[in-house]
């Protein structure tokens, strides 16, 4: 790259687009060298023509066409920088050369507002390329993630699932951060009667199904009972519990987003064998300590006034 684009990219970033005698019309166009792949950027003036913009590959009137040109004939998917609204943005557009009429109707467009371009027409012997720009629409979905793969998990029978005790539940971790790429966690809890977790919060999102029995739930003043088929959202931060208070064991799911917690419970709950097995209350007294040491990290916190 130039010094004297260096100069003008640098004044376009520092003066939000507006350089010199080209006022807001200059845009800068990033692509990748045909042959090196390397990353460049390049200074041209602009035209609005509808939504898209023009410029003319001039190179001063140059022999040869500029690289920039060559490369987005090999790759036209680029991105422009160009005042928008009196902000500078980035545009994913696609560059196309007029042909024909179309051309030489845009080309006296350009040397009606700068007539050098027609000093550097004559002066080029080659037919200097116009390009059109138009915005490209990008993709709603990125391309599939093909080192990922499905996890498909089976509590009742798959040996090695984590299974910990927890304030004498008995919560399965299905799903980890790990696998799901830090969307969410999903935990299988059984909660005999009595059992639940005293009153807190804590900064996730974090939504239960009940797949059988009946649960209540604390959530501030509120209280509601959830069954079989229900599902509870409980915001970010707000203050909740659930109990078991029927005479019968509980199942439901519980999905984090962010995970974490599912993480925080492998750190101090009591292993267990299985989904259903029954911790043991002296152990998970001992445990608790370093539950409540861990609460930071994770953001939760134990609300004492119950």
């Amino acid at each position: 790259m130039t010094s004297f684009n260096e100069r003008v990219i640098d004044q376009f970033h520092a003066q939000n687009g507006r350089v010199g005698g080209w006022g807001e019309s200059l845009v800068l166009v990033h692509h990748r060298g045909a042959r090196t792949g390397n990353a460049y950027v390049n200074p041209a003036m602009s035209l609005r023509d509808g939504d898209d913009w023009l410029v003319v590959a001039s190179k001063m009137g140059a022999p040869h066409d500029p690289a920039w040109a060559v490369n987005l004939r090999a790759e036209p998917d680029v991105e422009i920088e160009a005042v928008v609204d009196g902000e500078v943005r980035t545009i994913p557009v696609r560059a196309s050369e007029l042909v024909g009429t179309e051309r030489q109707t845009a080309f006296d467009r350009f040397v009606e507002v700068a007539p050098a371009f027609a000093a550097y027409q004559a002066k080029a012997g080659r037919l200097m390329p116009v390009i059109r720009f138009r915005r490209r629409s990008t993709p709603s979905v990125a391309p599939d993630d093909t080192t990922r793969y499905i996890t498909v998990r089976h509590a009742e029978t798959e040996d090695g699932l984590p299974h910990f005790g927890v304030v004498g539940d008995t919560y399965t971790i299905l799903l980890t951060g790990a696998d799901t790429d830090g969307r969410y966690g999903l935990i299988d809890m059984h909660v005999p009667p009595g059992g639940g977790p005293p009153l807190h919060r804590h900064d996730f999102e974090e939504m239960f199904h009940v797949l059988s029995g009946e649960v209540e739930f604390t959530f501030r003043d509120e209280h509601l009972v959830a069954h079989a088929g229900d599902t509870v959202n409980i915001p970010a931060r707000a203050p909740h519990r659930f109990v078991n208070a029927s005479e019968n064991d509980v199942r439901m799911l519980c999905m984090v987003t962010p995970p974490g917690l599912e993480e925080y419970f492998g750190l101090w709950g009591e292993p267990l064998p299985d989904r259903t097995a029954a911790p043991d209350a002296a152990e998970t007294s001992k445990r608790l300590r370093t539950a409540v040491a861990l609460e930071p990290a994770y953001k939760i916190e134990t609300v004492m006034h119950q």
